[in-house]
């Protein structure tokens, strides 16, 4: 299955790139390190899983979206971006294109300007079905912190679909299709 995203504003459309599940089991053997923004940290940390992705992940993030969240005890490391006058969005996104990092986001305009860079990008979901991916949690943990972020998460049904097609390959490897 493709994941693919529409974006309309005004006349305009932008899309997001297809995924195959493929694709993003590489990404997720390569994932070391990420950018992540405020609204991924509020979705993991309310559903249970933010403590466990930043034992397995390092992640970053400029001190502003940090304090954005209202979160104290985070284990995110601060990125610094020099300029005062940019949004926090863009301050993740300038630090994104600095360092070629991947990008964790819940925001179709980070997201869209993170795949424009030709990075890699991912929603708490995928990260969720990372920790599955990297033997972090089993399936009924990860069914669990499920049941928790769609409590919190507004994603499309297209965003969910994906999501468990992610999971049905991990969860039965012989179903990924090797490009």
């Amino acid at each position: 299955m493709a994941f693919h995203v529409q974006l309309t504003w005004g006349k305009r459309r932008l899309e997001l790139k297809d995924h195959t599940s493929h694709e993003v089991l590489s990404q997720f053997r390569a994932l070391s390190r990420a950018l992540i923004d405020a609204s991924s940290i509020i979705y993991m940390h309310k559903a249970g899983f933010l403590t466990i992705l930043a034992d397995t992940v390092s992640l970053y993030s400029p001190p502003e979206i940090v304090a954005e969240t209202g979160y104290n005890d985070l284990d995110i490391r601060p990125v610094a971006c020099t300029s005062n006058s940019l949004s926090n969005d863009q301050k993740l996104i300038t630090a994104a294109l600095k360092l070629r990092w991947p990008v964790i986001s819940e925001d179709r305009n980070v997201l869209l300007r993170t795949e424009r860079a030709n990075l890699p990008y991912f929603n708490s979901l995928m990260m969720l079905n990372f920790l599955l991916f990297k033997k972090r949690i089993d399936p009924k943990t990860h069914a669990i912190y499920f049941d928790w972020l769609k409590q919190y998460a507004r994603y499309s049904p297209y965003v969910w679909e994906f999501g468990k097609d992610i999971y049905n390959t991990i969860a039965d490897p012989s179903q990924e299709v090797h490009q």
